[in-house]
């Protein structure tokens, strides 16, 4: 889960002009699947652990630093179940992203705001000729919570960059081998330092993003079909609209009073 203080304001940028008027004329923001990001390096696809996935490797920390729970960890995890439970894990991580949809944004911070960074504007904005569109991230968020689940993951996911990705630890390992029940699909249950680290991976990025102070709207969606869905959003969500300054000024004529 993310424990970073969530920012009252964030803003997106749109380099498509259209998309901007298109966001505020109908008042709706469109969800991306993660399968159309174009960021190489988001990798919510590796699957990497500390130990290469070295069964024996696995077995020798186990038996050096819990050597009381040896016997019932071979016996719990034989070798030749090994193959198919590290595919289990790979897998859990790609049931998560395959209804994974986002809506990317960045940060406004107090004395740091991005409607002044010309990285963000000439990167997103189609050098500077876009749109930035700030919204209320409680409004935002009000609309997927779930109120009969508030202990559920929140909507919103501050990006963490990292110089490499988080990888599944030996502990992570023992701590669902020896917990796990028979015939349980629950994970987090039994699980929670596995099911941490696997939603820390999906919460990464490389350290070379930093600036971008990433925060993404994240909407479970088992309709896959399409992989750009738009969602109502009421008025009070957007709170300011910003235009690049070699914005065209007859591109918005009519549009934006």
């Amino acid at each position: 889960m993310c424990m970073h203080e969530m920012p009252q304001h964030v803003i997106r940028f749109y380099g498509n002009t259209d998309y901007a008027l298109e966001c505020i004329a109908l008042k709706q923001i469109t969800f991306v699947h993660v399968d159309k990001l174009n960021d190489p390096f988001d990798p919510v696809l590796d699957y990497v652990t500390d130990f290469n996935d070295n069964y024996a490797a696995l077995l020798s920390h186990v038996h050096k630093l819990h050597p009381s729970q040896f016997a019932s960890f071979k016996e719990k995890l034989p070798e030749q179940n090994w193959k198919e439970t590290v595919a289990g894990w790979s897998n859990l991580a790609s049931t998560l992203r395959a209804k994974m949809f986002v809506f990317s944004t960045c940060a406004v911070r107090e004395g740091s705001h991005p409607r002044d960074n010309l990285y963000m504007w000439g990167h997103y904005g189609n050098g500077h000729r876009g749109v930035a569109i700030e919204f209320n991230t409680t409004v935002l968020a009000e609309l997927f919570i779930k109120q009969d689940t508030p202990d559920s993951e929140p909507p919103w996911w501050k990006m963490d960059y990292k110089k490499e990705i988080p990888r599944i630890r030996c502990e992570d390992i023992i701590e669902y081998v020896m917990n796990a029940q028979p015939n349980a699909d629950n994970l987090e249950a039994y699980g929670p330092k596995l099911t941490s680290i696997i939603l820390k991976k999906l919460h990464s990025k490389g350290e070379v993003w930093k600036s971008e102070d990433e925060w993404r709207l994240v909407w479970g969606n088992d309709e896959t079909k399409l992989k750009i869905h738009r969602y109502d959003i009421p008025s009070s969500a957007v709170t300011a609209v910003y235009l690049g300054c070699r914005a065209a000024e007859q591109a918005f004529r009519g549009h934006l009073t």
